[in-house]
């Protein structure tokens, strides 16, 4: 193993040099070119904590992750990139033998629209907009249908203000002064076009799709816990803990507005502003990757390879206290064991890809923002996750 990652370590600085160069790329809204993306001649300085390290792509034997690439080129998946590289040795040849799910995820985008990777499935963790405008809304919406990707499944977040009718209808006021919207058309913009199945709105609940020889069970939850009185707000406590129960027990996919606690969740302020009664319940379910965003500061992927004679409700030491950099993974004892089938023969590997995919602009890594229809944005994170696993 540790030789095919090696290899496939080197495919993909190869690859991510490339995005080193001035890159251009255009989305298409309805026929009239609605963005140019580029990456600026004289990109904002660099913070002070930018450490070069986190921004490098985690590589285990279940699960890729890239967080700098080139849009045009993004890096090639394990199976495609062994092939290329002719690899010979044992672990490559088990490699091939997969195939590999290309998940692209993003969240809190506000408006901004922009050039997205190819890939498989395209997930969108919410605040699609500014305030839930209809017209933002509109815009917004036609752009994620519009993307190629055979499935696009998207939740609202706490700024979606108008997809949370009943709130909207009793507090839109505090933000649309002058004229309220329509909740019921702002909806109709979320349905899936008729003849086109590849995209899906959820609201706490559940659907599901074949791909790679798999059926993907996934939960796409708004809600993120009470803060500042915006939409799809819950109490901490007893109300997180039914928003939380509603959450099936086998999914593969979870979609959720806000992490987990203490799952790269950490403010600038240095609080832990996750979910408490989330964090049990992912432990319990074990989805293999949960996409959230809401934190922007603490955007970033985590790989956890679970123990199963560890309690659910441990914390997740290993994410907690990242202070929002980057990437963290499994640590090299619990992927070891995981990796060679330790605890007896015929153990089934589990593992959950964390990834907080905020795409909005913060102090972290500015070197690689990039321009999009409304300002700054990230990259989308690629999560790459072995198929079947």
């Amino acid at each position: 193993m540790d030789s095919w990652k090696t290899k496939f370590q080197n495919i993909i600085k190869d690859s991510v040099g490339s995005s080193n160069s001035a890159e251009r790329g255009r989305s298409k809204h309805r026929g009239e070119v609605k963005a140019v993306v580029e990456r600026p001649e004289s990109p904002p300085s660099p913070s002070p904590d930018c450490d070069s390290h986190e921004l490098d792509s985690i590589v285990t034997e279940d699960v890729v992750v890239h967080f700098l690439y080139d849009v045009k080129q993004p890096p090639p998946r394990p199976n495609t990139s062994m092939h290329q590289s002719q690899a010979n040795n044992d672990a490559s040849a088990e490699i091939l033998k997969y195939q590999w799910t290309r998940f692209i995820c993003m969240s809190d985008t506000y408006c901004n629209t922009f050039a997205v990777p190819e890939g498989d499935v395209l997930l969108h963790s919410g605040d699609l907009t500014h305030s839930g405008r209809f017209k933002h809304l509109e815009h917004t919406a036609a752009w994620l249908k519009e993307l190629p990707h055979p499935h696009k499944i998207v939740i609202a977040g706490n700024h979606d203000l108008t997809l949370e009718k009943e709130f909207y209808l009793r507090e839109g006021h505090r933000w649309h002064r002058k004229q309220l919207e329509d909740p019921d058309a702002v909806r109709k913009l979320m349905e899936t076009d008729e003849g086109d199945g590849s995209f899906q709105y959820l609201e706490y609940e559940s659907t599901a799709f074949e791909l790679n020889d798999k059926t993907w069970k996934v939960y796409g939850s708004p809600g993120s816990p009470s803060f500042g009185g915006w939409a799809f707000n819950y109490k901490r406590g007893q109300a997180a803990e039914v928003v939380a129960s509603r959450i099936p027990d086998d999914i593969d996919i979870l979609l959720t507005h806000g992490p987990p606690h203490r799952i790269l969740d950490t403010t600038t302020s240095r609080v832990h502003a996750g979910c408490e009664a989330l964090s049990p319940r992912v432990a319990q379910i074990r989805p293999k990757i949960h996409v959230f965003g809401h934190i922007h500061e603490a955007r970033g992927a985590v790989v956890r390879y679970w123990d199963d004679q560890e309690m659910v409700t441990e914390p997740m030491d290993n994410a907690s206290d990242n202070g929002g950099d980057t990437r963290a993974e499994a640590t090299a004892s619990t992927l070891s064991d995981t990796e060679t089938g330790g605890g007896g023969a015929g153990r089934e590997k589990k593992f959950t890809v964390f990834v907080n995919a905020a795409v909005h602009y913060t102090h972290k890594h500015q070197h690689t923002l990039r321009t999009g229809t409304e300002g700054w944005h990230y990259l989308p994170i690629i999560v790459d996750i072995r198929t079947p696993c």
